[in-house]
C-alpha cells in the first residue's frame, strides 16, 4: 500500500511539474489585434514544451498595453503561462518583424 501511495505521489509531482513548468516560448504571426477583448489572434508554430502543434488561436494578454506594440501581420516571439483559471495568457512578447499592412489613411505604419 505504501508503495502505491509513493508511486502516486511521484507521478503527481512529475505531472504537476510538466503542467506547472511555468512559461512556454513560442513564435507566430499576428492575424488580428482584438483590443476590446484583450486578445491577439496568432498563427503559431509548434510549442514543444506544451506538446502543442502549430495552429491559429486567440490568446489573452496579461497587460492590455502589449496590444499597442503589434499590428496584424507582425511576427512575434511570445511567452505563455497559465492564468489562475488554467487558461493560457501571453506574459511577454517581442515584435520580430513589423507589419507592412496599410492603415485606413493609406500609409504604411510599422511599430
Amino acid at each position: 500500500m505504501l508503495k502505491k501511495i509513493l508511486m502516486l505521489m511521484v507521478v503527481t509531482m512529475i505531472s504537476g511539474a510538466v503542467f506547472a513548468a511555468g512559461e512556454h516560448s513560442a513564435s507566430g504571426t499576428v492575424n488580428a489585434v482584438k483590443t476590446a477583448e484583450g486578445k491577439l489572434n496568432i498563427s503559431h508554430g509548434p510549442i514543444k514544451s506544451m506538446n502543442m502543434e502549430g495552429m491559429t488561436m486567440d490568446f489573452k494578454v496579461a497587460d492590455p498595453a502589449m496590444l499597442d506594440d503589434v499590428n496584424a501581420g507582425s511576427t512575434i516571439d511570445f511567452t505563455l503561462a497559465k492564468d489562475d483559471k488554467g487558461g493560457l495568457v501571453i506574459t511577454d512578447l517581442e515584435v520580430t518583424g513589423a507589419s507592412t499592412a496599410k492603415a485606413a489613411d493609406g500609409h504604411s505604419h510599422t511599430h
